[in-house]
């Protein structure tokens, strides 16, 4: 990999990592690297990587051309070194050190002896001039929200206006070992591939807050960390990223060259720096989550519209029957199931059925269970084998933690007949004209998805001469709990039935929502309720 720094016409600093064989760059949107500049052409440079490792980079035929270290390219490609620049247009690309694999802290700790160092609470004093620098960081990252982006240009700031010969910044959640470096710049890592710096001075900014002042190591420490030893370092400084009083990470930056120390005017600005870019780093993460919530709000509600356009959105009247329904979401978007239609030979299908689990993942199995409820029911008359044909394909195409209960019926009005099978969910209810209320209770078989061996058998009911319902519902109805951690319970759903026996199915789930409602009295609602009713006069 390489590291290309890119400055651009404004003075921002975009750093890229350069991690495939050849990139090209340029102004067209299909480019690895777009710039947007009108002189410079389409696709204006590649920069690729030969066997050895070697980069390498050759103007297309540009009409403004490229430079390297601003000689022109006039033929073939020229070979990039550290620090080398690209001139294309008005952008400048800084070719960096390639990025060391892992920031590592000196195993060895450093015993603080003269070092100086300031608490959290300690005021910051700065001049007029270190003033205005500061606010030229706040104006140069306004509007910056892109993580990434935002640190480089911070470190960049701290390496121009307090001359580091290294410096890195990172991020931290608090609970981690270690934070996550972020930006590196002037890395020189060991033999090993490691940039190390020291583990005492890192940890005690990230644990106690501590601004922390290391000025020519040989001398002001009397037992300097190994990490600071073998790589030369004559002054170094440490700050957290704190804000209201929380640490996000750390600023670090040190000299390798023998000259004048650091002050505590450069700690305190450096601090200043850091708080800067903390309040900046937490306005970044803010606006990501709210993003990140904007889009998932979004996607739920598409999600929604589009489950909503799968389930009937209007009463069925079809041969002496009329089927009314009501699906309640818990969580935006349904794992819930119900259908009907009528089959051409006049009898009525309907299904209710509950999909394992919540959400959208729930949806997405719901919506394939409607499609292939509508190829398998439309076609096949037999209801045993239409069930058997569905679980098989459930078995076939749904993880193993993945199951569908669910009541399936073809209910005849003109022979007022009803045969039902009950894939392990909770039998139907028939509510007779009088008021009575009992269950269809044929033998429960298991949930679809479970096992492909199972053989699902129809039980067929007289439903008798007098006006009767057949209503069905998932789970979500009778544990629906109220702010006392009661459930409504199954009681309570016969006693409401047995009282709106005589109701129009649209009105029947209607009315016993409402008593669901009353009873919750606005506590969450943790499950999907549905329930559909088939009445036969």
């Amino acid at each position: 990999m390489m590291e290309v720094r890119i400055r651009q016409p404004d003075g921002r600093v975009i750093p890229r990592i350069i991690d495939k064989a050849s990139i090209v760059i340029g102004r067209d949107a299909s480019c690895d690297i777009t710039l947007d500049d009108h002189v410079i052409s389409r696709r204006h440079s590649r920069i690729r990587r030969d066997a050895d490792g070697q980069y390498w980079v050759e103007d297309l035929k540009s009409k403004n051309g490229t430079t390297v270290n601003d000689e022109l390219i006039t033929e073939g490609a020229r070979p990039l070194k550290p620090d080398d620049r690209i001139g294309i247009g008005s952008f400048v690309l800084t070719v960096g050190a390639p990025p060391p694999d892992q920031v590592v802290l000196g195993e060895i700790e450093t015993h603080f002896g003269s070092t100086s160092v300031w608490h959290a609470d300690q005021a910051i004093n700065l001049s007029q001039q270190r003033l205005d620098r500061l606010y030229g960081l706040f104006e140069r990252i306004t509007g910056v929200f892109d993580r990434d982006e935002l640190l480089s240009e911070v470190i960049n700031v701290c390496m121009e206006s307090l001359r580091f010969d290294r410096g890195g910044i990172a991020i931290w959640d608090g609970q981690s070992p270690h934070p996550q470096w972020v930006a590196i710049r002037n890395a020189r890592p060991d033999p090993s591939g490691e940039f190390r710096i020291s583990r005492s001075i890192v940890q005690r900014a990230l644990h106690r807050g501590e601004r922390i002042l290391v000025n020519d190591v040989s001398s002001d420490l009397p037992d300097p960390t190994m990490s600071m030893v073998s790589n030369n370092i004559r002054s170094a400084i440490c700050v957290p990223l704190m804000y209201h009083d929380r640490v996000h990470g750390v600023l670090y930056g040190d000299r390798t060259t023998a000259s004048t120390g650091y002050t505590k005017e450069d700690v305190d600005y450096f601090a200043a720096l850091a708080r800067q870019a903390a309040l900046a780093l937490v306005n970044v993460r803010l606006l990501e989550e709210r993003q990140t919530r904007q889009k998932l709000e979004s996607q739920i509600q598409l999600a929604r519209a589009l489950q909503e356009k799968l389930l009937p959105d209007a009463p069925l009247a079809a041969g002496g029957l009329v089927v009314d329904a009501i699906n309640d979401p818990g969580q935006r978007v349904s794992g819930d199931y119900f259908d009907y239609f009528a089959r051409p030979d006049g009898r009525v299908f309907v299904v209710c059925a509950d999909v394992a689990g919540k959400g959208v993942a729930a949806a997405l199995l719901m919506a394939n269970l409607q499609a292939a409820v509508h190829v398998l029911l439309s076609e096949e008359g037999d209801l045993s084998r239409a069930v058997n044909a569905l679980n098989r394909l459930v078995c076939r195409n749904v993880d193993g933690d993945r199951f569908i209960t669910g009541i399936f019926a073809l209910i005849d009005g003109a022979g007022r007949r009803c045969q039902v099978v009950n894939a392990g969910h909770p039998p139907p209810l028939r509510i007779t004209g009088s008021g009575s209320v009992n269950a269809l209770a044929g033998e429960p078989e298991l949930p679809l998805g479970v096992e492909e061996g199972v053989s699902y058998r129809a039980a067929e009911y007289d439903l008798g001469r007098e006006p009767v319902t057949v209503f069905m519902y998932t789970d979500g109805v009778p544990d629906a709990v109220n702010d006392r951690d009661e459930d409504f319970g199954d009681q309570r759903v016969l006693e409401a039935l047995r009282g709106a026996a005589g109701l129009p199915p649209g009105e029947l789930v209607s009315h016993l929502r409402r008593l669901i409602n009353q009873f919750t009295r606005g506590h969450p609602q943790i499950d999907d309720i549905t329930m559909v009713a088939a009445r036969l006069d």
